[in-house]
């Protein structure tokens, strides 16, 4: 960030976009904690597969923490990583619907939802102050 462009200052749909950021990280260290468990005691079908998925969700989990903390300091430039991230997880969401059940799927679409409405209240990065 240069000094001619400091960052905005917060606003609720912001601190909202962080807050959906950091859910969604934990629910991703939970699920590389429930992989990892399963390649402990040996339940895992498939240890590659498992071990795979355990890191991938870590990497995301990492991933939208950095997201979650650049919304905290007031930056603009995670609109659009939060965006696409949450667009991405409603087919997922869909997915889990039909697959282990209506509940969990649901959940992720609500929070997936929270994140898009949040990021899309949020100032844009293409605009000056004040222009949502």
């Amino acid at each position: 960030m240069t000094p001619s462009n400091p960052p905005s200052h917060l606003t609720p749909p912001a601190l909202a976009a962080a807050a959906v950021s950091v859910v969604e990280a934990l629910l991703l260290l939970v699920t590389a904690g429930l992989y990892g468990l399963e390649l402990a005691d040996g339940r895992a079908e498939d240890p590659s597969t498992a071990s795979m998925s355990m890191v991938v969700a870590i990497i995301f989990a990492i991933l939208l923490l950095a997201l979650a903390g650049a919304w905290a300091k007031g930056a603009r430039w995670p609109r659009t990583p939060t965006l696409v991230w949450n667009v991405l997880l409603l087919p997922a969401a869909w997915t889990l619907v039909q697959s282990s059940g209506l509940w969990i799927g649901l959940g992720l679409a609500v929070v997936a939802l929270a994140g898009v409405v949040a990021a899309l209240l949020s100032p844009s990065p293409d605009l000056p102050d004040g222009v949502a």
